[in-house]
């Protein structure tokens, strides 16, 4: 049963990372605000999802009708899948990135298809995790298709048209922003968390 996309909700908060530290005598200053940096960072993130995703979506194994509805896993070269948030963006510039989150809370595996600066991405997300991506900043994401499957079976469920779910820098995330969208069973909540990381 397809639902009422006029029913999805799309909310934005933004939270501000603050951070108190220390050092000792043999301690280098920059690297422990590093370290300390994406601690907290990785923190908040883990306290606004649910499990991370530990399975590469290029990687791991598809439900069993993926294949034959004629769909495939596409992310551009330069996208980094994070697993672990203080260690896959260390070194990484945090105000050029906006690490992409899909928080997947359907009770089903959802294959997602969406445009990043209107180049066609897809992914995987399985169910009751979030689907972490580093992308070079985002200046307009779409959402365009998801589809169900049953995570024992791998059998196809159903698919929603997701056509017109558009989120644009500045106005919905920044550059520096974790963004996260959670697909639920009755709506979409595209934004629920954009986080400032750094």
């Amino acid at each position: 049963m397809f639902r009422n996309l006029k029913n999805r909700m799309l909310a934005c908060c933004f939270a501000l990372v603050v951070l108190p530290f220390g050092t000792g005598c043999n301690t280098n200053l920059a690297d422990l605000l590093d370290e300390l940096d994406l601690d907290d960072i990785e923190i908040i993130i883990y306290n606004s999802i649910n499990t991370p995703q530990t399975v590469d979506p290029r990687t791991g194994p598809l439900p069993a009708d993926f294949g034959g509805r004629g769909n495939t896993i596409i992310l551009v070269d330069e996208v980094v899948f994070v697993d672990d948030v203080s260690t896959d963006l260390a070194g990484v510039n945090l105000p050029d990135i906006t690490l992409l989150g899909f928080e997947n809370i359907t009770g089903f595996d959802i294959y997602v298809e969406y445009t990043v600066d209107a180049v066609l991405q897809s992914v995987l997300v399985l169910d009751g995790e979030t689907l972490l991506l580093d992308y070079p900043c985002i200046f307009d994401l779409e959402l365009l298709l998801e589809e169900d499957y049953d995570p024992v079976s791998g059998s196809f469920i159903q698919a929603f048209d997701l056509t017109g779910s558009i989120f644009l820098n500045p106005d919905d995330f920044f550059c520096g922003d974790a963004f996260i969208i959670t697909f639920d069973p009755v709506a979409i909540e595209a934004g629920a968390e954009a986080i400032d990381l750094f």
